[in-house]
């Protein structure tokens, strides 16, 4: 068993490819062209066979140190209703093909680590109160990636941070990350990873693009990837610009603290105290993405919308109002998002870090979906799920704590 300072993992995400159907068969009462597909592809939650369409991919999330429940009856911080936005499971009126191959199991944020729950400054619990089960977390990741080697067609997974506890023993924190590595390095696809804040408490930036097998150069933790023609993954650097992972005499650091200065009176820098709104997320658990980030993104964007590909933004920092806490946003959502409305190609942005989890539609139609966390889930639950990828939408299907979540895409 391993111990449970561990990871953190903030959320994971897990991908399938279904190849294209290749003939039409027949026509449904409602006369939709069905196709011959095997019995391996019947939804594994509905038990029907897919409809029409091309490819899709299957996205299985699950956030390895966030799990609480999120029901269909009681949405987390959820706009409501939100033109596009359901968290309901969707009915046969869905106009999509290719149901997913299987379910898979979605695990939040993990924390790991060598002590019992209830061991640590706040008691075993949050900020927020809210109970941490270290052990557990890290059974959970052992679980999903278990059940991901079961399924057919799992393209990859994307792990949302914190792969670590900020409370770890320093001197078993190299240890303790390459544990929780060589856990993931069982699935049978590749794992792509981002920098979480308590994976800064304990190692720096340089040490953990090279444990995480970051595609990326240097010190840069931010990249791009197309796991197929139609699709294009963006993996933030949330602490590109951060009082976080840099060394105490970088630059980077000294400005980061002369914001959180101007921004935050408190004299603690984690405190949120005082401040109101959104103003809550200058904080020093937070981050920001760098101006040289910012102009990658954009042209990274730019490129997508020159491939007519979609395209799913992954961060640990939530970078909507309405998915998570004011105090667990990026300093610089706004920005960021600036910049991504300038194009159409973006249909979602995932996240981790609020181990709550939440949902909203921005202004443009934009999905923002903040994963919950497998740390703050008892023994003997879990929160997971898949996440099916459409032309037109995306479909978490969650088991257990984690709910349904339809997000279609603005036309």
């Amino acid at each position: 068993m391993l111990p449970p300072f561990l990871p953190q993992c903030s959320s994971l995400i897990v991908f399938y490819l279904l190849e294209s159907p290749t003939r039409e068969t027949g026509r449904t009462s409602t006369g939709d062209p069905t196709i011959q597909i095997p019995d391996a592809f019947v939804s594994s939650w509905t038990g029907r066979r897919l409809l029409p369409e091309f490819q899709k991919i299957v996205l299985a999330t699950r956030d390895l140190t966030e799990a609480r429940p999120l029901r269909p009856s009681s949405p987390v911080r959820s706009r409501q209703p939100a033109a596009g936005q359901s968290q309901t499971r969707p009915g046969s009126e869905s106009p999509i093909g290719c149901t997913p191959l299987l379910a898979l199991r979605s695990s939040p944020a993990i924390h790991p680590r060598d002590f019992d729950d209830g061991c640590d400054k706040w008691n075993g619990r949050s900020f927020l109160g809210v109970p941490r089960y270290y052990r557990h977390s890290i059974s959970v990741l052992q679980r999903a990636v278990s059940r991901w080697n079961k399924q057919h067609n799992i393209k990859f997974s994307v792990n949302f941070g914190d792969i670590i506890d900020g409370y770890c023993p320093k001197d078993k924190s190299l240890w303790a990350v390459q544990k929780v590595v060589d856990e993931f390095e069982k699935f049978d696809g590749p794992t792509y990873h981002m920098f979480g804040n308590h994976c800064l408490y304990n190692l720096p930036r340089s040490k953990l693009v090279s444990l995480l097998k970051m595609p990326a150069n240097s010190s840069r933790a931010y990249y791009d990837f197309s796991p197929c023609p139609e699709y294009r993954f963006v993996v933030l650097d949330a602490y590109d610009f951060s009082a976080l992972g840099w060394p105490r005499d970088h630059p980077v650091t000294a400005n980061a603290m002369k914001l959180l200065d101007e921004k935050n009176p408190n004299a603690d820098k984690n405190s949120p105290d005082g401040l109101v709104g959104v103003d809550r997320r200058f904080v020093m658990f937070n981050g920001a993405v760098g101006k040289e980030q910012l102009s990658w993104l954009n042209d990274v964007l730019q490129d997508a919308s020159a491939h007519h590909q979609n395209v799913i933004i992954c961060s640990h920092l939530p970078m909507d109002p309405g998915s998570a806490s004011p105090a667990a946003l990026m300093w610089n959502y706004d920005e960021v998002m600036a910049i991504v409305w300038q194009y159409n190609c973006v249909k979602a942005c995932f996240a981790g870090h609020d181990h709550k989890g939440g949902h909203s539609v921005d202004s443009h139609g934009i999905h923002h979906r903040t994963l919950e966390a497998a740390l703050e889930c008892p023994p003997g639950t879990s929160a997971f799920g898949h996440i099916e990828v459409y032309t037109d939408k995306l479909l978490l299907v969650g088991s257990d704590k984690m709910a349904d979540t339809e997000m279609r895409f603005k036309p």
